[in-house]
Formats: structure tokens, C-alpha cells, sequence
């Protein structure tokens, strides 16, 4: 379970790694729902909203809850109490809805994701740090059902200004390596929980196979504004056919979700 060790290390240095997390039949469930939905995607059968390498080469595949897939294990994953009681020890007891999607490889090309931080892109000094220093209200984690060595952080870029050579990576050549960079290399059934807030990237190759399984939980607030325009990657979670889906006890955190949504 977590440990003060492993919120230190995140609190330092951005991410931890916990072994033994999921319990070897739902893993092996999971990773069965994964295969069967690249395949549909990739088949073209079902396309909730999947990004793109290249035409029909997917390489994150969302809408993993929708109906259409089949596929009600995603959302007893995300109920998994011991992910959401490590949400909580970061963000509170009191949550919300946040995502889940599948990374994989494209078939036809190299993927070289570039380094980012999921901030704003290129902020003043000043609102660099006022960002940075908010309290935490999405917390992530990635679980890779074959050997992953795709995630890439600058650990400790999360508590500071970027540097200069940070800065003209993140902003104009976001495809260098940078001195501080650390490959966090994954077992399968090994869970990594980082932070967006890093400098970060992850980089795919072809011929090596990937299928990570990425997550979150956000924290709820009574305060929190509603969002200016619906994100289009969530589009598909307004429909009906998606609340009808869901466990009764994912309701409540998909309900704080959608009362935030602009419609």
C-alpha cells in the first residue's frame, strides 16, 4: 500500500512506483479488455475517440466505459478501492471523475512524443511557480500489461522553473533529451502514479509493443468552476448511453463530472 515513503518520493521527485497493486485475475482481465479493444479500434469497428498516429494507427485509445465497447471491467478498475485510497491520501476523500485510456503502440511509425508539461505552455516565471505550487487535484497512474519503457520525467521539474534549456525544449525543440531526464521502466503489474505537472514525454517505437493502461481521479470541489467549453476528448461521456452504463457506484463521481460540463 502507499507509505510516507512513496509520498515523499512523489513530493520530491514527481512519481513512485508500487508493485503487486492489482490482483493477478483482474489483471489478467484487464489486459484481455485491452487487446480487445485495439483490435476493434484497429479493425475499425468501434472508434469512441481515439488519437492518431497516422490514418487507422492508433496510439491512445479513449472512451474505454462507453457501452460500445463492451467492456464493464474498465470501470471496476477505476472503483479499484486501493487506486482511489491512494487518490485520496494525495487529494482528499472527496472525488470525481477523471479518465482512463489505453497507450499503445503505432504499427506503421516511430512515435516520438514530445517533452510537455500538462500546463500551460510557455507561462511567466511568476505564474510558472503560482501554477506549480496549487494543491493537487488530478492524480494519475499508468499500469502496463507488457513491459513499458515508453514514460520519460525530469524528476523534480514539478516543484520549480523550468530552465533556460527546459524552456526552449518545451517551447521550440521538444524532441531533444534533456540532462536531468529519467526513464521510469515498468514491469507489467507494476503501477506508476506521476505527476502531470513534471516535465515529461513518452516516446513509442513500432516494433516494440506497448499497452499501457493510463488513469485518474480528480479531486471534487464545491468551488470549482464550470469548464468555458466542453473538452472534446470527453465529448462521448455526455452521452446517455454512457451514464446508463455505469455501476451505481460510479454515479456519483461521473455526476460531480458532468454538472461541471458547459451544456
Amino acid at each position: 500500500m502507499i507509505t510516507e515513503v512513496h509520498k515523499n518520493q512523489y513530493m520530491e521527485d514527481g512519481y513512485f512506483v508500487v508493485d503487486d497493486l492489482l490482483p493477478p485475475a483482474m489483471f489478467a482481465e484487464v489486459e484481455a479488455a485491452c487487446r480487445r479493444v485495439k483490435a476493434k479500434v484497429r479493425a475499425g469497428e468501434v472508434d469512441v475517440f481515439t488519437h492518431w498516429s497516422t490514418p487507422g494507427d492508433p496510439w491512445c485509445i479513449r472512451g474505454l466505459i462507453d457501452p460500445q465497447f463492451g467492456e464493464p471491467i474498465f470501470a471496476e478498475y477505476l472503483l479499484y478501492e486501493p487506486f482511489m485510497a491512494c487518490c485520496r491520501a494525495f487529494m482528499g476523500e472527496e472525488l470525481r471523475m477523471g479518465w482512463i485510456d489505453l497507450r499503445t503502440n503505432p504499427h506503421s511509425d516511430d512515435f516520438p512524443g514530445g517533452w510537455h508539461r500538462d500546463i500551460e505552455k510557455d507561462p511567466s516565471l511568476q505564474r510558472e511557480m503560482e501554477i506549480l505550487n496549487k494543491p493537487i487535484v488530478d492524480f494519475r497512474w499508468y499500469l502496463p500489461l507488457v513491459e513499458d519503457n515508453c514514460l520519460q520525467i525530469v524528476p523534480g521539474s514539478h516543484r520549480r522553473n523550468r530552465t533556460e534549456l527546459e524552456r526552449d525544449c518545451l517551447v521550440n525543440n521538444p524532441h531533444i533529451d534533456l540532462p536531468d531526464q529519467l526513464t521510469i521502466n515498468l514491469c507489467p503489474g507494476q503501477v506508476a502514479f506521476w505527476s502531470g505537472n513534471t516535465i515529461h514525454r513518452g516516446t513509442m517505437s513500432k516494433n516494440v509493443e506497448r499497452l499501457t493502461l493510463a488513469a485518474s481521479w480528480a479531486k471534487y470541489r464545491l468551488d470549482e468552476p464550470m469548464v468555458k467549453e466542453v473538452d472534446s476528448r470527453f465529448e462521448w461521456r455526455l452521452s446517455d448511453r454512457v451514464r446508463a452504463a455505469l455501476p451505481p457506484a460510479l454515479l456519483p463521481y461521473y455526476d460531480r463530472w458532468y454538472a461541471l460540463q458547459n451544456v
